[in-house]
């Protein structure tokens, strides 16, 4: 899905197939939008916004109706978090850089400037999941310890989910020194070389009994690309944000409990 939002909002790049394949949640990634419009990233110290300008405006790029929207302090760590009932309108939930809801109407989101978003869905148990993984999340376990999270809370076993890699920094262009490699497992090179993270979490999804068929990759880049996401590389100071939902007229699982 790419869709053109209002002249209040922005671009978001969405998961391809999901709408038709998964049409109960909403996900997907902002972008950077025309000068003065909402793009969903998150101003920080140094950025040179214009004085007075709102860092949001009250149009969201993920659409109305979410009773809560859920941020974190994201510190490339595995600390899992799960929703139920929140507060109504943006819920700063403390640290942690990976969020999971089956509840309706609480949109989980991450913020972003070259690290991977992984958007996980269940559609067996209506669930949903997003981590925020840079190499120091991966190598602790954040993909794997968020499965495992998912099994324990809704009952989510890795071949019923679907799993979508979205915008980051490419192989190409992440340049890391021999300690990342040996931290995620990888062969080490005798100098700085470049990684594919994606492709690190892709295999790392497929060992965990994610079905391949399941498993899709966006191959764009936050730093080589046109611009449209933030990079951390790139001396950006703004961010943009990762969200997955389950959206408020879907309804609850039929065996879900009040909170978890």
């Amino acid at each position: 899905m790419r869709a053109v939002m209002s002249r209040e909002s922005t671009v978001t790049t969405g998961v391809p197939g999901w709408e038709t394949l998964l049409p109960w949640l909403r996900a997907g990634t902002t972008r950077r939008a025309r000068e003065g419009l909402f793009s969903g990233n998150l101003p920080r110290r140094g950025d040179t916004r214009p004085p007075g300008q709102p860092r949001e405006s009250k149009k969201a790029p993920w659409g109305d109706g979410w009773r809560s929207v859920v941020r974190s302090r994201q510190v490339h760590g595995a600390v899992n978090r799960v929703h139920a009932e929140l507060p109504r309108g943006e819920s700063a939930v403390g640290e942690g850089d990976a969020h999971l809801t089956r509840q309706p109407g609480i949109l989980l989101t991450v913020t972003l400037a070259d690290c991977v978003p992984v958007f996980i869905a269940d559609p067996v148990q209506r669930a949903v999941a997003l981590l925020h993984a840079g190499w120091r999340g991966t190598a602790a376990g954040v993909l794997e310890q968020g499965l495992a999270t998912m099994h324990r809370a809704f009952g989510s076993v890795p071949g019923d989910l679907f799993v979508h890699l979205g915008p980051a920094i490419c192989g190409q262009c992440y340049e890391v020194g021999p300690e990342v490699f040996e931290a995620l497992g990888e062969a080490e090179p005798p100098h700085p070389a470049p990684i594919d993270l994606r492709g690190v979490i892709r295999r790392r999804a497929l060992e965990a009994g994610i079905a391949a068929r399941r498993l899709n990759v966006n191959t764009e880049c936050t730093l080589c690309g046109d611009g449209r996401y933030f990079s951390h590389r790139r001396g950006d100071t703004g961010r943009h944000r990762g969200f997955i939902g389950i959206l408020p007229r879907a309804g609850r699982h039929p065996g879900q409990a009040g909170s978890s």
